[in-house]
């Protein structure tokens, strides 16, 4: 399953890194993560890049369930407090510790 463009938006900014960072890692345009992360259009071989990338930096896409939305963990920036972020909707995004 493909992320939504806010929790595109979340994973890079988890991972640190800007837009044009990110495409040369994953090998796409910056216009493309640009139209990716706004929910332009529907890029599935871009996003699928986008997010192959951000999980081989150590992001984990947790996959709506039971009521929940998006979430993301960032395994790569603490063994002993990994950080997470929960994304229920394209207009809520916060971090928890």
């Amino acid at each position: 399953m493909i992320a939504p463009p806010n929790v595109l938006r979340a994973a890079r900014e988890l991972v640190g890194v800007k837009q044009v960072e990110a495409a040369e890692a994953a090998g796409i345009s910056r216009r493309s993560i640009q139209r990716l992360e706004a929910g332009e259009r529907d890029w599935a071989n871009a996003s699928v890049l986008l997010q192959t990338y951000y999980e081989s930096r150590g992001i984990v896409f947790l996959r709506p369930a039971e009521g929940n939305g998006w979430g993301l963990i960032d395994n790569k920036s603490s063994k002993e407090h990994p950080q997470t972020v929960k994304c229920a909707s394209s207009d809520n995004i916060h971090s928890e510790d």
